[in-house]
C-alpha cells in the first residue's frame, strides 16, 4: 500500500550484465536522471560482520575486502530503473544493485559437492552514499574441514552473546541474533519446533532499492539489523550460511531516493522538442 503522500507510480528495472566494478554513481545516457547524495551514514554500532564487512561500510571499502579474500574479483550487478506516474512523467537511472562472486552456478549450489565461497552485497542508492546495506555468504566445506554445529554456536556466542531465536530442524541448525529499531540486542524469544520469532516475518531477505512504502517501522517485533546463521550437513559436507541485513538503513536509503523520485514525478513538465 502506498503512503498517503506518495504518488502512484509503476516501477521497473532491468538486470543488465556490467564489465567491471567501478564507481557507484553510474554514468548516466542522455535523459536519464541521477540520484543526488542526500544522507551522511553513521556507523552501525553492532558488532555483526561477515569477513570485516557490514552494514554503513562504503561499498569500494567492503569489495576491496571480499576480494582481498576470494582472491579474485567481484562481478557488479546492474540494472535500469524505470518509474512512471499515471500521466506519464518518468524517472529513469542506470543503479548499481550490488556484487556477486562469479562462476557460482546453480549445479554447484545444488547437484555437486565441491567446496566453494560465495559472497553477496547490497549496495545503497548514490542519496544515501553507496554504502553495504547486506552482505550474504555461503560457503561449503568438507565434512572433514567444516566446524560441528556445537563449536560455531560457541564461537559466534562468543562473539555476539546468545542469540535471539534458534530453530533446528535434521541435519540443519540455525540462529538468529537481532536489534529493535534502536539497534539494541533482542533476547532470547524462543526456540524448538515451532519457535516464537523474534522479528516480524515477511521482510525482505535482501538490501537493494525498490520503490515501495517504506517498512512499517511501528508496534512489535521491528527489527532494526539482523544476524542469521545456518549450518547444514550431509555426509561430505557442511555448508554454512550467512546473512546481514540492516533494515533500517535500507529503509533510510528507500525514503531519501522516494523523495528525490517523487520531485522529479510531480515537476511541472517542459514541453518537448519533437517534430510533429
Amino acid at each position: 500500500m502506498l503512503l498517503p503522500h506518495r504518488i502512484p507510480a509503476i516501477a521497473l528495472l532491468t538486470f543488465l550484465a556490467a564489465a567491471a566494478a567501478g564507481a557507484q554513481s553510474l554514468p548516466q545516457q542522455p535523459g536519464y536522471d541521477a540520484f543526488q547524495h542526500a544522507v551522511v551514514v553513521e556507523p552501525r554500532p553492532y558488532e555483526f560482520e561477515i569477513l570485516g564487512v557490514k552494514p554503513g561500510m562504503p561499498i569500494d571499502e567492503a569489495v576491496r575486502l571480499i576480494e582481498e579474500h576470494l582472491g579474485k574479483e567481484l562481478s557488479p550487478l546492474d540494472g535500469t530503473l524505470q518509474i512512471s506516474s499515471p500521466d506519464g512523467r518518468t524517472f529513469r537511472t542506470e543503479l548499481r544493485l550490488g556484487y556477486e562472486t562469479p562462476g557460482i552456478t546453480f549445479f554447484l549450489r545444488n547437484q555437486d559437492d565441491q567446496p566453494f565461497d560465495s559472497l553477496e552485497l547490497d549496495v545503497s542508492t548514490p542519496a544515501s552514499g553507496s554504502v553495504v546495506t547486506a552482505v550474504r555468504r555461503e560457503v561449503r566445506l568438507s565434512a572433514s574441514d567444516g566446524p560441528d554445529g556445537a563449536s560455531l554456536l560457541a564461537q559466534l556466542e562468543d562473539l555476539y552473546g546468545e542469540p535471539s531465536e534458534t530453530k533446528v530442524s535434521p541435519g540443519t541448525n540455525s540462529w538468529l541474533w537481532a536489534t529493535d529499531m534502536d539497534y539494541s540486542a533482542i533476547p532470547f524469544v524462543g526456540g524448538g519446533p515451532e519457535p516464537r520469532y523474534a522479528c516480524v516475518r515477511g521482510l525482505p531477505d535482501n538490501g537493494r532499492y525498490s520503490y515501495e512504502a517504506p517498512f512499517l517501522t511501528g508496534g512489535p517485533n521491528n527489527c532494526g539489523a539482523t544476524f542469521g546463521v545456518s549450518h547444514r550437513t550431509s555426509a561430505t559436507t557442511v555448508t554454512l550460511n550467512f546473512r546481514l541485513t540492516d533494515y533500517k538503513l535500507v529503509d533510510q536509503d528507500r525514503e531519501a531516493a522516494n523523495s528525490q523520485v517523487d520531485e522529479k514525478l510531480s515537476a511541472t513538465a517542459a514541453p518537448s522538442d519533437m517534430k510533429l
